[in-house]
C-alpha cells in the first residue's frame, strides 16, 4: 500500500494537453491540441532506451512524471512543462492504489509539430 507521503515532492507545474475536435470557420472539424488539466508533478529522467530500426540505431530518452491520481488520464494525451512537450507512452497506477499516477513519457521531437 502506498501512502500519500510516498509520492514525493510535486514541485513542477505541468499542463496536460488533449486533442479535441474544433469546428473551423468553414464548418469543418479538425483536431487541435487543447489544455485539459494543470497539476503539480515530479519529473524524473529515466535511462534512455536504445533500439535498432531499419539498421539505424536510435535512442529514446524517457522521463517519469508523477502526479496525484486522476482517472481520466490516458496515453493519447501530451504533457507540457516549460518549453518541453512530452508524449505519454504508458500510464501506471502502482498497486492499483489510486494514490498516484506514473506517466512514462518521451520528449516529443520539435519536427513532429502539433500545429501550435
Amino acid at each position: 500500500m502506498i501512502n500519500i507521503e510516498e509520492i514525493g515532492t510535486l514541485d513542477k507545474r505541468i499542463t496536460i494537453l488533449k486533442y479535441e475536435d474544433v469546428e473551423t470557420q468553414y464548418n469543418l472539424t479538425q483536431k487541435k491540441l487543447m489544455p485539459f488539466l494543470k497539476v503539480w508533478a515530479r519529473i524524473e529522467p529515466l535511462r534512455g532506451r536504445a533500439y535498432y530500426e531499419q539498421y539505424k540505431e536510435k535512442t529514446e530518452d524517457l522521463s517519469k512524471i508523477t502526479i496525484r491520481y486522476r482517472k481520466n488520464i490516458d496515453n493519447s494525451m501530451l504533457v507540457k512543462y516549460r518549453n518541453n512537450l512530452y508524449e505519454i507512452k504508458n500510464v501506471i497506477d502502482p498497486y492499483e492504489s489510486h494514490i498516484k499516477l506514473e506517466l512514462m513519457c518521451s520528449i516529443k521531437k520539435s519536427g513532429a509539430s502539433d500545429g501550435n
